[in-house]
């Protein structure tokens, strides 16, 4: 059994006596180095109020000083958008350093449609002075993000709603939607008033859009007649009034806007079903029409085709029996040119032999005119007594001839009283009976002249 003794010294608390302090110091290091010091992240500011009451902006990257005050950091590009749904997870879904994500809000159209909207804005914070402007008025992120943008979100979705009506947004202005709420976020709000226009007596209540006629539609359009149209709010030079965004006075800029999505009350979404189907009805009435006119052209186009067929055809017929008969009138033209030519030719070669024949017809008539003259001059040189004698011989021989062949008569008649005369004595007596006749008819003188 031991037995301790209290006198004798104990080496482990004397070690601990002399280590204390330099624990102690070594522990509080630390601490005052995170108290004196801080470090500025990238992308971010940091609004430093120091316990001599100073105050200044630190965004460059790295360390520094802050002697024992605080430092409150700011993103130099906060992002703000709300959501249908919020993410679970998010320890600090509605406000932090980062940005804030909200729950979607309702907004109204125009004709009483509410609807949430899914947006996102990001804003970037001014350096310097305005920066320190800012810290100094809302001191933290979070109170100038619910404070400041926030709001200014909402009311500008909801100025934006007030341009046009729901109609108007899912018939084509998507587009023209997130435009005006970027344009309006940035610049101002527009001022609008409202306008009623009374439609003229007798005129038909104008149907909306979405809504089918004959459709309970509650508030939504108005067919009474009139109808309400909002427009802008304009100075004496026709420019738009606008109503400032606040955090624009402290040299915040809006980087970008969007939209979206858009979801509506279920009433509509039950009116855009009924229209859905009324259009896909509507479309196939269109199709089927469009079928119906495709067919009926078809069939258009195949009786033009057969009468363009037959036409064609019958042209075929026609140009040929319009070129067989400029053939043959070609033909008979140069057929009766052929005859034309050959009558020419042959009336120059009669023309030829005329003259031919007037030219022999002259030279015989020269020739017989020469023989005649000659004959002519014979005659008269001796009475053409040779001519006359020869044929007076011709003739005594032709009656002498005939008188030889004269028939002898059976019977003899008695003579006459002066004697008798025989068939000699009555042919000569005939012979010179003729013989003078012939020598009067040729005036011949018989007479020998001594």
């Amino acid at each position: 059994m031991l037995i301790q003794n209290p006198k004798l010294p104990i080496p482990g608390k004397n070690l601990l006596k002399i280590a204390a302090p330099s624990l102690l110091l070594v522990a509080a290091i630390p601490l005052l180095f995170n108290t004196m010091f801080f470090y500025n992240e990238a992308g971010f500011m940091t609004h430093v109020r120091t316990i001599f009451g100073d105050e200044k902006v630190v965004d460059e990257v790295g360390y520094a000083t802050k002697w024992f005050g605080r430092a409150t950091t700011w993103k130099k590009a906060i992002s703000v958008q709300s959501v249908l749904v919020v993410d679970k997870d998010d320890s600090n879904p509605e406000n932090d350093a980062l940005g804030a994500t909200i729950e979607t809000f309702p907004i109204v159209f125009l004709g009483n449609v509410d609807a949430k909207v899914e947006s996102a804005a990001r804003f970037r914070l001014p350096g310097g002075d305005s920066f320190l402007t800012i810290a100094q008025e809302y001191r933290n992120p979070d109170n100038f993000i619910r404070s400041a943008l926030l709001p200014a979100l909402k009311e500008t979705l909801q100025a934006t709603a007030s341009l046009m009506t729901a109609d108007d947004y899912y018939a084509g202005a998507r587009s023209e939607f997130a435009a005006e709420f970027e344009n309006q976020l940035n610049d101002g709000l527009y001022l609008i008033k409202r306008r009623e226009i009374r439609s003229p007596k007798g005129d038909l209540p104008q149907q909306t859009a979405i809504l089918q006629a004959g459709t309970d539609q509650g508030n939504f359009g108005h067919n009474s007649g009139s109808q309400y149209i909002t427009e802008k709010v304009t100075d004496s030079k026709n420019i738009p009034i606008r109503k400032q965004q606040q955090f624009r006075r402290f040299g915040v800029e809006v980087v970008e806007a969007r939209i979206m999505n858009i979801d509506p009350n279920p009433q509509y979404k039950q009116r855009m079903l009924k229209v859905q189907q009324a259009l896909a009805e509507l479309a196939v009435a269109r199709q089927n029409r469009l079928k119906e006119e495709e067919e009926k052209r078809l069939v258009t186009a195949r009786g033009e085709k057969e009468v363009e067929a037959k036409r064609q055809e019958t042209l075929r017929d026609q140009i040929e029996r319009t070129t067989q008969a400029e053939t043959d009138k070609q033909l008979t033209v140069i057929n009766a040119e052929r005859e034309r030519r050959r009558a020419e030719i042959e009336k120059q070669t009669a023309e030829l032999l005329r003259d031919k024949a007037t030219t022999n017809a002259e030279a015989t008539k020269i020739t017989a005119n020469a023989e005649a003259h000659a004959r002519e001059a014979t005659l008269k040189a001796d009475g053409a007594l040779q001519s006359k004698l020869d044929a007076l011989i011709e003739i005594n021989k032709a009656w002498a001839q005939a008188a030889a062949q004269a028939a002898v008569p059976s019977v003899m008649m008695g003579g006459s009283q002066q004697g008798s005369m025989g068939r000699q004595d009555e042919m000569s007596q005939l012979m010179g009976v003729l013989a003078g006749k012939a020598a009067r008819d040729m005036a011949l003188d018989l007479k020998l002249n001594k």
